[in-house]
């Protein structure tokens, strides 16, 4: 947002500081009702992108739009106004405005390249990495899936972690810069990261194509829309996309990849630090006979990684990332995305048996086109 344009909202913002009175305020992330009796979150005014786009109108709003804004107004937090936001609209086509991917060298990179698994990430390790907030009803939220930042406003997770969770549940917000769950300020000995940044989720849109059988999930992805531009820090920052055709042809078949998180699926959670796992990537004809006992069905928009005893994406997130370094065409080095994780076994880790992965080289054409 431009300073001019800030202003004006301050400006707006005042003109409706006194509308509710203290007894029917609200808190900062409390459920209410919209003025057109939707369900909604209280947040900060710069949060909703609904209210916000009705105030830089301008000197072409009309009655009817001062009147939403100030029939939005829930509660003040020091000097910032909270309005009743209506929560995550879920769309079925492009979104309404077309970005530009960040080229390598802004996107991919990290302060530590060098890769270790199986063990707690560095501090600034995969700042793409993002947990995802559901709201539960009843004033009630929990993290229960992954993402990966891409761009500075879109995230890119698993469909299943939009579909897959109970009907109750609203897909609420993104949360960047984690480190350690536990804390509020993440520190290593003298080392400590920026706070994290918590970004509601404005609208959604999950492939087309998605559809669950036999466990499994297939065209497992959907693309998350912020409410919000993210700044990028050494903290947050998003991971590179397999644009060229070169990236998107690449035998991965026996090369090593990483994944990461905190070990948090949809179900269950394993670890409060971040993680991270190299694992071995698996031909797809060699993963479906690990899974021929189930009568489950590998297809070529799905990769396999992993398969070794004790190792799987267990360790990761549902939606979160299977990431190579280094796999593009530019000459600028940098981390790209791969995969997405989907599914495995319930007993993660089991010899012989990897994890299976939406296959990001598949779905570009679908990623570009739903954001452009």
């Amino acid at each position: 947002m431009s300073p001019q344009a800030g202003r004006f909202l301050l400006l707006l913002v005042c003109v409706f500081c006194g509308v509710i009175g203290l007894s029917d305020a609200l808190n900062l992330q409390d459920a209410c009702e919209t003025p057109d009796g939707k369900v909604g979150t209280c947040v900060y005014l710069r949060s909703c992108l609904s209210i916000r786009n009705v105030l830089l109108k301008k000197e072409n709003m009309t009655p009817e739009d001062r009147s939403l804004v100030m029939k939005s107004k829930c509660g003040q937090e020091g000097r910032s106004v909270l309005v009743c936001c209506p929560l995550v609209r879920k769309l079925t086509g492009r979104f309404d405005a077309p970005v530009e991917l960040p080229p390598p060298g802004e996107c991919g990179k990290m302060q530590m390249d060098r890769i270790v698994g199986g063990e707690v990430a560095p501090i600034d390790g995969y700042p793409w990495l993002t947990r995802i907030q559901y709201y539960k009803g009843s004033n009630r939220y929990g993290f229960h899936c992954g993402g990966v930042l891409i761009h500075n406003q879109y995230v890119l997770t698993a469909a299943h972690c939009i579909e897959g969770v109970p009907s109750s549940w609203i897909v609420y917000q993104v949360r960047l810069g984690e480190f350690d769950t536990t804390t509020t300020i993440d520190c290593v000995e003298d080392d400590c990261a920026d706070p994290v940044r918590d970004v509601p989720i404005n609208a959604y849109v999950v492939h087309p194509d998605y559809y669950k059988q036999n466990g499994a999930d297939y065209n497992d992805i959907a693309l998350l829309q912020l409410s919000e531009t993210v700044e990028f820090t050494d903290f947050i920052r998003p991971i590179c996309l397999p644009t060229s055709e070169e990236s998107r042809t690449v035998n991965l078949t026996g090369k090593y990849a990483t994944v990461a998180g905190w070990g948090q699926t949809e179900n269950s959670t394993s670890s409060t630090k971040k993680l991270h796992l190299r694992v071995p990537v698996v031909d797809n004809e060699v993963c479906a006979d690990a899974f021929s006992s189930i009568r489950l069905e590998i297809i070529p928009t799905q990769l396999c990684a992993g398969g070794e005893k004790g190792k799987d994406s267990c360790r990761g997130d549902s939606g979160g990332p299977l990431m190579r370094y280094g796999d593009g065409r530019s000459s600028t080095k940098s981390w790209y995305l791969i995969g997405l994780v989907s599914f495995g076994l319930e007993q993660c880790g089991t010899d012989g048996v990897p994890g299976v992965y939406t296959r990001m080289s598949e779905y570009m054409d679908w990623v570009l086109d739903t954001m452009e």
